[in-house]
């Protein structure tokens, strides 16, 4: 075996290096967990000193004024939001801390003033929120789709047809984002909410009644006293779509429990769908938009 000098002296330059590249990765090692450890402890001194608060804004509009004079009281919408209020104070949440609209409450500019004033001078950026709508929304005809996808009716509307006096998923989303928090739940138990689009946003999980491109409408049954997808995702939080059993059920949770029964009692409810035409609605498959990091804790029913 003739090993040269020249060979000696370039193995042990290998050697060196591949030894100096070692060290640094340790000591890079080192400073990354120092860094992470670091973070992980202000983390959970910011958590102490500014605990979560969970905060929700909740509306049914089922009633209009009387320029449109039209009643929706066979879906159950106000006596949904209703239920859904309650569920929340059943699972402790504060009382203080829900806002609850229905009717002639919830004007345009009742929802406006809810979101840009008194829930943006009470959540920061660290707090769970819930917007929770149940009513009626259409479709934004395709020649004016720069305004929004979908329009939402408020109480003091004047007609179904798009106008400035609906809320568009657009002028929603300008007003949310006027809130710090990066922790939104926004559930929406009405028709066309699965094309909201302009709601998903960083930091918001979107759980839409009805789905994104076909069956996208949405209808309540008065033996369920709500809306049918509200009902199913409330049935969640009673611990049943607790999928790791941690004690919470998240906004993830809470809809992955709520989409298939959703669908099969919307099948049941029309069926046989003959007897219901020219009025059949349609069946519903529901839509989650994800957009928020990690889980989102809604619910702690243990």
């Amino acid at each position: 075996m003739n090993i040269q000098l020249k060979d000696v002296v370039i193995m042990n330059n290998k050697r060196v290096t591949i030894l100096a590249i070692t060290l640094v990765l340790i000591m890079l090692g080192s400073t990354i967990t120092v860094v992470s450890s670091k973070q992980t402890e202000n983390n959970l001194k910011n958590q102490s000193e500014n605990p979560v608060e969970y905060y929700a804004l909740i509306i049914g509009v089922e009633k209009f004024n009387e320029s449109f004079n039209q009643e929706y009281e066979e879906e159950a919408i106000e006596d949904g939001a209703i239920a859904f209020y309650n569920q929340l104070i059943q699972h402790n949440w504060t009382e203080g801390n829900i806002k609850l609209l229905l009717n002639e409450n919830a004007t345009k500019q009742d929802i406006k003033n809810a979101i840009t004033i008194w829930l943006d001078e009470k959540e920061d950026e660290n707090d769970i929120v819930i917007y929770y709508f149940s009513g009626h929304s259409w479709k934004v005809p395709i020649t004016k789709r720069k305004y929004g996808n979908t329009y939402t009716f408020p109480y003091d509307i004047s007609n179904n047809l798009f106008s400035e006096d609906k809320i568009t998923d657009k002028e929603l989303d300008s007003w949310l984002d006027e809130l710090e928090s990066k922790h939104m739940a926004l559930i929406m138990d009405t028709c066309y909410s699965g094309r909201m689009r302009a709601l998903v946003q960083p930091g918001r999980i979107l759980l839409a009644a009805g789905g994104k491109r076909i069956l996208c409408p949405v209808s309540g049954d008065v033996t369920l006293g709500t809306g049918i997808f509200s009902f199913f995702l409330m049935q969640g939080f009673d611990g049943v779509a607790d999928i790791n059993n941690d004690g919470w059920v998240t906004a993830e949770e809470a809809f992955r429990y709520a989409r298939l029964p959703t669908f099969h009692f919307s099948v049941w409810r029309w069926f046989p769908y003959t007897e219901h035409l020219p009025f059949f609605i349609g069946i519903q498959i529901p839509y989650m938009y994800d957009r928020h990091l990690g889980q989102l804790p809604l619910i702690k029913y243990a």
